[in-house]
């Protein structure tokens, strides 16, 4: 029988599945219990795609050999192929009770808790198999894998780099370029989706993808070209993901009714809490478009429902930090004036930072500002949230104690702070002109700026705060960045009082130059604003920076911010006062909370 066994090995490896498969079927007709041969013969019919049988024999052999860890190895596997990610994960507990540990295992064991929702787990699991072998492209993307659920791009786009699409199988390939968009590496997700059409111009997964990623950077014409080549065969397939690509293309398109049906259809699946989030996001953006107001609420309440459990998945097994924690690095007295003492370091001029509250229009401030000739923007990038991290990092730093930890800073850790921070800069752009930072809540931010930048400026817009709160309970920011926060109007109310509260008590004390402007009146008198804003800069106004949606739309890299569509059209004052048609929605106790910032920024709640 050994004989016969290495004979179908052989057969496999040569790719004779069905040679095998006879082989082992002859085997076994003679000796029925023999759980190397049933073991043989589910590898031959799971490679020719016959996973039930495959799975039954693979079972059959674990009962008889109960303690193999390979034969639970194998049950665990042909389990993962077919989507069980339950039974795959007991399987390879059994394996790892019998003394399982090595790649093979970890891989296995990583995936299955990946399709349970277990990220926290799995990537600690992955993240050992990586270790143990970084060269191993299947290891490397499942790791990648776990990174993307837990929204770790800048992690994941580390992963990433160096992987050559053309060494992967085709699967593989698939995943690599979802991942590859997910981390922002947009040029080379779309070299890779297209080389995927071209081999495979039926893959309707990539085709979706693609379609998803292409929306994303504006090309709106592109994604839908892309996602009608998806053969008219596979509609009774249409999955939630290309339900969401479909509704977007179409509300771009301006037909919101159609949206609304496809999302309905997408709706009624068994869906992951991240993907009902997103397509109830969705659903609410085409609600309101048709001024469906309380449709748009309650799309609203189930997305954010689903986002919370979306959430829960990705912290499972995690201590987390509380919502406004951070909010808790302040100073308490007034810095020392000489903070303010100019940087002879050779390093680049201290920034601008354009800053506040999440959707007050700092995206459209910043597409204005990328567009003169002597300016960069820094798009929504951590690069100062990575210098202070190093920072917290050191030994001895007294946590919240801001005004201990950055008085005491050395002129050596400062430089080396500034160098992290310019490095990461780099990281995502060469400024040729002064670097403006556009990360909105960078204004928490304050007192390591004024320690680190002393002669950075900062402009920080504000908007009506009902539209602030309004738009910022319709957004989806990720699980990682507003499922809490925002997850009603009262706790984004809330949110958004403690923020401008923070700023206002900092301002107090640190050294800071700002320049302040109000988005309704940069929208009604974009000249004049913008004139007043350059002379802060101590720069000219250029022409083409009223053209900034023209220079938006032909831009090759993603805007990062939800309200990427919004900035590639001309500028019109549709979004002024859109809370007032929620205004039923918001009840006596936020508009309390937000009366005094509405009065101190002169608006007024009629």
């Amino acid at each position: 029988m050994q004989d016969e066994l290495v004979l179908a090995l052989e057969d496999l490896a040569q790719g004779q599945q069905h040679l095998a498969e006879t082989r082992m079927r002859q085997l076994l007709a003679r000796a029925p219990d023999f759980a190397p041969g049933m073991e043989v013969l589910a590898m031959a019919l799971a490679a020719q795609g016959q996973r039930t049988e495959a799975r039954e024999l693979f079972m059959r052999a674990a009962e008889l050999q109960p303690e193999s860890s390979g034969a639970w190895m194998n049950l665990g596997n042909v389990c993962l192929e077919a989507g069980d990610h339950a039974a795959a994960e007991a399987a390879f507990v059994r394996a790892s009770a019998l003394g399982a540990e090595d790649v093979a295992w970890l891989l296995g064991y990583g995936l299955s808790l990946l399709g349970l929702a277990q990220f926290g787990e799995a990537n600690r699991i992955l993240q050992a198999a990586l270790i143990k072998e970084p060269d191993a492209a299947d290891v490397r993307l499942a790791y990648a894998q776990s990174l993307a659920e837990m929204e770790r791009f800048e992690e994941l786009s580390q992963c990433l780099r160096g992987m050559n699409a053309d060494a992967l199988d085709p699967g593989q390939r698939q995943a690599f370029a979802w991942l590859l968009a997910q981390a922002g590496d947009d040029l080379a997700a779309q070299d890779v989706y297209r080389q995927i059409l071209r081999e495979a111009p039926e893959a309707m997964e990539s085709r979706v993808q693609f379609s998803l990623l292409l929306e994303r950077l504006n090309r709106v014409d592109e994604a839908d070209n892309i996602l009608k080549g998806i053969a008219a065969t596979s509609a009774s397939a249409v999955t939630a993901m290309h339900a969401l690509a479909a509704a977007r293309i179409l509300r771009r398109q301006q037909q919101s009714d159609a949206a609304i049906t496809c999302l309905a259809t997408g709706l009624q699946r068994q869906l992951e809490p991240a993907m009902r989030a997103q397509l109830g996001f969705e659903l609410a953006r085409n609600h309101d478009r048709l001024g469906q107001v309380d449709l748009a609420m309650q799309a609203l309440s189930a997305a954010h429902t689903a986002a919370e459990a979306a959430f829960q998945q990705r912290s499972s097994g995690h201590q987390l930090p509380g919502v406004l924690d951070w909010l808790q690095q302040r100073l308490r007295r007034a810095a020392a004036a000489t903070w303010q003492q100019e940087r002879v370091d050779g390093l680049p001029e201290d920034p601008a930072f354009l800053v506040g509250f999440p959707r007050s229009g700092t995206t459209l401030l910043e597409r204005m500002l990328d567009a003169h000739s002597q300016l960069d923007v820094l798009d929504e990038r951590p690069a100062l949230e990575v210098a202070i991290e190093q920072l917290r990092a050191a030994d001895g730093w007294p946590g919240d104690d801001l005004d201990k930890g950055l008085c005491e800073l050395a002129p050596s850790s400062i430089l080396a702070l500034r160098r992290r921070y310019w490095n990461e800069v780099q990281r995502h752009l060469q400024p040729q002109g002064r670097l403006v930072d556009k990360y909105p809540l960078t204004m928490t931010r304050l007192p390591y700026v004024a320690r680190l930048f002393p002669k950075a400026d900062w402009i920080l817009l504000l908007r009506h705060p009902c539209d602030c709160v309004l738009s910022c309970y319709m957004q989806a920011f990720g699980s990682n960045g507003g499922a809490k926060a925002f997850a009603t109007l009262e706790s984004t109310a809330r949110t958004y009082v403690a923020i401008m509260e923070w700023w206002h008590e900092q301002r107090a004390y640190s050294p800071a130059r700002v320049h302040t402007l109000r988005y309704e009146d940069l929208v009604g008198d974009v000249s004049g604003e913008l004139a007043r804003l350059m002379g802060f800069l101590s720069l000219s106004v250029e022409q083409q920076q009223f053209a900034f949606d023209n220079l938006a739309a032909s831009r090759s890299r993603r805007i990062n911010t939800p309200s990427y569509s919004q900035v590639v059209q001309p500028l019109n004052a549709g979004a002024v006062g859109r809370w007032r048609s929620y205004r039923a929605h918001f009840n006596e106790e936020i508009l309390a909370m937000l009366a005094p910032w509405v009065t101190r920024y002169g608006y007024t709640l009629d």
